[in-house]
Formats: structure tokens, sequence, C-alpha cells
């Protein structure tokens, strides 16, 4: 573990440097989802999932849909489908070992995002399902969160980093394609090509 000078080991420290939030900070987390909540979820097509194991390690896992793909059941509950994906299945392993989940809602072109916290049971629900399916293919599972908390989180953030600027986006050409990324970290034996091929392929056929 690399060792740095002066580094924040507890709470007094921590506050000392960044302070205590303010009455209006602490007042906008709300227990349920009101209007503001359900308008922002119905124009969301990107949310981010964080689960921890019951280790404490923590994945981070974005879903993606047709704005409004999260659906809202009632003031307290969401439900998410899950689309065909790697298998690996690392946020439903970790829900498993323990429930805690966190969400961020983003909106393309909207500053401001949206946190919500909660646990979350895995279900298979057909009627749920149903309602959720896409081009007539339904979900295999649902992920349903109870959610304890939400509140809206300042744009700040995107206003830093130029998220929804194109012009202040960066040239992302110097990157090389998944393919050689897949064959450099897996240490796959197939050629780039033949890879990024199948990856082409997936997102065509494989995306529901």
């Amino acid at each position: 573990m690399r060792m740095f000078q002066d580094e924040i080991t507890n709470v007094d420290q921590l506050r000392d440097v960044v302070g205590f939030p303010g009455e209006r900070v602490q007042r906008k987390v709300i227990t349920s989802l009101d209007q503001h909540c359900r308008d922002l979820i119905s124009l969301s097509p990107y949310v981010v999932l964080a689960t921890t194991d019951g280790e404490g390690r923590m994945d981070v896992s974005p879903k993606g849909d047709p704005p409004g793909f999260v659906r809202v059941l009632d003031d307290t509950t969401l439900a998410i489908p899950d689309r065909p994906g790697n298998k690996r299945a690392d946020g439903f392993l970790n829900i498993l070992e323990n429930p805690r989940v966190g969400l961020l809602f983003l909106v393309p072109g909207y500053r401001e995002t949206l946190r919500i916290g909660g646990s979350a049971r895995i279900v298979r629900d057909e009627t749920l399902r149903r309602v959720m399916a896409v081009g007539g293919r339904i979900p295999d599972l649902a992920l349903v969160v109870d959610v304890e908390e939400a509140f809206f989180h300042c744009g700040k953030c995107a206003i830093r980093s130029g998220l929804w600027e194109p012009q202040r986006w960066p040239d992302v050409t110097r990157m090389p394609a998944y393919g050689q990324i897949a064959v450099d970290q897996a240490r796959w034996h197939e050629p780039v090509e033949t890879v990024q091929e199948q990856l082409r392929e997936s997102y065509r056929e494989r995306l529901y």
C-alpha cells in the first residue's frame, strides 16, 4: 500500500477540513419518491447500481435502457429489469449476501442527478417481468429496490466535467478497440478482429 503524508483517519479530522452540511442540505433527504423523483426516473435511460458483498467488497454496475425503464411501483418501491450480459452477476451475488444498495440516476443534458439508497430483492415475478419486456423479450430477473432515502444531487460535478457538453468531450480515438482491451487483459488467444466481430454481433443481436 502506498503511503502518503497527512492522511485523514477519523471523523473529526474530516470535519475539520470539509465542515458540516447546512440545514437545507440535511433536509433535502426524503424517505419516499415524490413527484420530482418520479419525473426524473421516467426520463432516465441510465442508472448506476452500487452493491457490497458480505465482506465489504464493492461493485458498481451501470444499467441502461430506454428512458423510464426503471419502474416506480409505489412511493417506496422501484423495479429494474435485468438484461442479457456477461453472466458475472456481480451485483446480484452481492445482494444475496448484503441487500443494501445505492442508485445514481442520470439524464443526458440534465446537470442534477438523483441518489437513492435502500435494500434490494431479486425476483422472478412474471407479471412484473412482462411489463418490462422490450421487443417481446421478457427479462429473466428483476431487481426490486425498497427505497429508504432519496435526494437530488447538485450539478457542480457535471459542470466541472463538461459531461453533457460535446465540445468539451475528450478525444477517445486514442483508446484501442474493446476487442484489443479484452485480448490484452483476459489473455485471450483469438485474433483481435475476431473478438471485435463477436462484440459487434452481440451488440446487434443480444441486447435483449
